[in-house]
């Protein structure tokens, strides 16, 4: 009896024993199938960050191209606009007429002139351009009462600088106006001869329906040999540009008009013949550098006693304002002989001109 109890229990015992050691095999499979679960779940995750990762690299590298290209096209820009302005400030400018002495350019006038009083030559067709030019021009400088008026217009990148203006000479006394105006530049002065100099006065550009006029107050004075210095010339020289057998070049040419007049016309070297005109053109216009000619072409026109009638000039230069700019002018001036003095006016009365 003893010995059938202790079997059972040992039976129950072993059964379980059994239990327990199914019960662990099944959590172990459990555990099993959660740790490759979570496995799985941590694999997926990580192909989904690593997907994540991979498109932000790929946009961040799209936005970096675009800002790259972007910060590359405006550097490019600056760069060309301070390339163009570093260039344009170290550039040679202007051409350097200094080195230049008009005395060794000039010819004896005065000289040329008796010769030709005294030759009695009336053949004009026989002189050279030059010499026939400057008889009737030193001719003109002898008449005691003269004017003459003045008209231009410059183009220059479209834009049109017209000049207006007038000169009078009553013995030792001498008057210029000018008066120039465009767009973007309006300049007026008016020159008195004084005795050891001249009065040079600034104004204001004024427009009514007498037509173009100007109203004057600051004024400076200079001597006389300033005056030349700074201008180019002097009040009683009636033409500006250096016309000579070394600024005269070939092409030039004499011809006579069925009315009988003479038509001088002149190629003139685009350096030489400039030295003192430039000097004007810089005061006229303020510029900080002397213009580069291309060509000069001056014709005049002369009566049959060589009285001095016209003067057509036809020009083309390069001034340098934010580059180099071309520049095309045309300019007439007519010239009048008196037997009495033309009144000058007063710095406070105006004279009007077609615009």
């Amino acid at each position: 009896m003893e010995k059938d109890l202790n079997k059972e229990n040992l039976l129950v015992e072993e059964k379980k024993d059994c239990n327990l050691t199914t019960s662990s095999s099944n959590s172990e499979d459990e555990n099993l199938n959660n740790i490759h679960n979570d496995t799985q779940e941590d694999k997926k995750q990580n192909e989904s960050s690593s997907k994540t990762t991979k498109s932000k690299k790929k946009n961040n590298s799209k936005k970096t191209t675009i800002i790259t290209a972007s910060g590359c096209a405006l550097a490019l820009l600056i760069g060309g606009v301070s390339g163009f302005f570093i260039a344009f400030a170290l550039s040679p400018k202007g051409f350097d007429y200094e080195g230049i002495d008009n005395s060794s350019i000039e010819d004896d006038v005065e000289a040329i002139y008796e010769d030709y009083l005294n030759s009695g030559n009336k053949d004009y067709l026989s002189y050279s351009p030059s010499d026939l030019a400057n008889i009737a021009i030193y001719k003109y400088s002898l008449n005691e009462f003269t004017s003459s008026d003045i008209r231009s217009d410059a183009t220059s990148l479209g834009v049109v600088q017209r000049t207006v203006g007038q000169s009078i000479k009553n013995s030792d006394e001498f008057f210029n106006e000018s008066i120039s105006h465009s767009t973007f530049v309006k300049v007026a002065k008016r020159f008195y001869s004084v005795e050891d100099g001249f009065d040079i006065y600034s104004g204001n550009i004024q427009t009514t329906d007498q037509g173009l006029s100007a109203e004057y107050t600051s004024d400076i004075f200079l001597d006389r040999e300033s005056y030349e210095d700074t201008w180019g010339k002097t009040l009683d020289r009636p033409v500006i540009y250096n016309i000579s057998s070394k600024t005269v070049l070939e092409g030039s040419s004499i011809s006579q008009e069925e009315n009988g007049n003479y038509i001088i016309d002149l190629k003139l070297d685009p350096v030489k013949s400039v030295v003192r005109y430039v000097k004007q053109m810089i005061q006229m216009s303020s510029l900080s550098d002397a213009p580069e000619f291309d060509f000069v072409n001056v014709t005049f026109e002369v009566d049959s006693e060589l009285n001095l009638l016209e003067m057509n000039v036809h020009e083309a230069y390069y001034v340098w304002v934010v580059g180099k700019n071309y520049t095309e002018a045309y300019l007439t001036e007519t010239f009048h002989i008196y037997s009495e003095a033309k009144q000058i006016p007063s710095i406070e009365e105006k004279t009007y001109y077609e615009d």
